[in-house]
């Protein structure tokens, strides 16, 4: 047998030192200083007290050890030990920690993509609002201020469980998404929430393997929920597919890419670690990072190596189009008050 360093309460019993043991004090139960009183020490196989708070198991009962020795069962009720025995447990005073629920607002959201991409939200099952397809045939719909980034409006009444980003590239040089989110303000004069950006580590992404290009029409509604369905499933093939969500911790088929902030110099051409020129700053805030999916973690170590870059090649590599989603309630609350 290996010697764990465990007590085996069924096996022996087992004695506890209490850190303190005051004999004949008012409340223990013993006035002469009889150490069997109700303040000692004890033990027999499987049942332990102590004059230390810890929880004590009995014939199937559950007790905690008082600052007098004496024990009380968790339900409150009095065992009559002692002098007036141990305080009752009054649950209707253990305070309520838990978080407040959400309460909805609207979404503003800012994104762009290397090369397509659309946005949607709806249920964890389904994309329910979609708002089709933009493509950029030209950098400056990808980077500039005036024709790059767009906007979206995700109103509160509506159903957006999860938001969703489809993406997918042409068959040259670089892919990647990138933009940010934020919860508006409640009520008129009030603050909006904080910014989340992609890169954010509540994101996930499935490589659905179904290959579009740039200069295709975006997938329809009802082929993004296919998808969707599939990579909920975790049952796609895994030489073609995530093989359903995966975050940046991954599988050895593929994980979430983050990469460079929108705030590092571009150095004039794609190169791993610096593959994208910067996005328009008064539209995607410096901190956002440039997402894709990197469909061989063990072999691509992003900076050293990129996914953001294609690797040439017949077929679809990268295992695209991909699916970007986001639990809505990660997107932070406006301030409260």
């Amino acid at each position: 047998m290996v010697d764990t360093g465990l007590v085996d309460l069924h096996s022996r019993s087992t004695w506890l030192i209490p850190l303190s043991l005051c004999l004949g004090c008012p409340g223990d139960g013993s006035s002469d200083g009889d150490p069997t009183g109700p303040s000692a020490s004890s033990s027999s196989a499987g049942t332990t007290t102590t004059a230390t708070t810890t929880a004590s198991t009995t014939s199937g009962s559950t007790s905690v050890a008082t600052s007098n020795g004496s024990t009380g069962p968790l339900d409150g009720s009095s065992t009559g030990m002692g002098s007036g025995g141990p305080p009752k447990l009054d649950v209707g005073t253990i305070p309520d920690t838990s978080d407040p629920p959400l309460i909805p607002t609207d979404i503003d959201v800012v994104l762009t993509a290397d090369n397509a991409y659309a946005f949607g939200y709806g249920s964890e099952n389904e994309m329910l609002s979609y708002f089709g397809g933009v493509t950029a045939t030209l950098a400056s719909q990808i980077f500039n201020c005036g024709d790059g980034p767009e906007s979206y409006l995700v109103p509160a009444e509506d159903v957006a469980e999860y938001l969703y980003i489809v993406a997918y590239g042409d068959t040259a040089t670089t892919q990647g998404v990138i933009g940010q989110f934020r919860r508006v303000a409640d009520k008129p004069g009030g603050m909006d929430g904080d910014v989340l950006y992609t890169g954010d580590m509540d994101f996930e992404v499935c490589a659905t393997g179904v290959d579009y290009n740039g200069g295709d029409p975006p997938p329809t509604l009802e082929v993004i929920n296919q998808q969707i369905t599939l990579c909920n499933s975790g049952m796609t093939d895994p030489t073609t597919t995530s093989g359903g969500w995966v975050d940046t911790v991954g599988t050895d088929i593929g994980a979430l890419a983050v990469g460079e902030t929108n705030q590092t110099p571009y150095a004039g051409g794609p190169q791993p670690g610096n593959e994208f020129p910067l996005v328009c700053q008064s539209l995607v805030d410096e901190e956002a990072q440039w997402m894709w999916f990197n469909w061989d973690p063990n072999n691509i170590v992003w900076p050293a190596q990129s996914p953001f870059i294609y690797p040439g090649g017949g077929g679809n590599p990268m295992h695209d189009f991909m699916i970007f989603r986001l639990a809505s309630e990660a997107v932070p609350p406006p301030p409260a008050g």
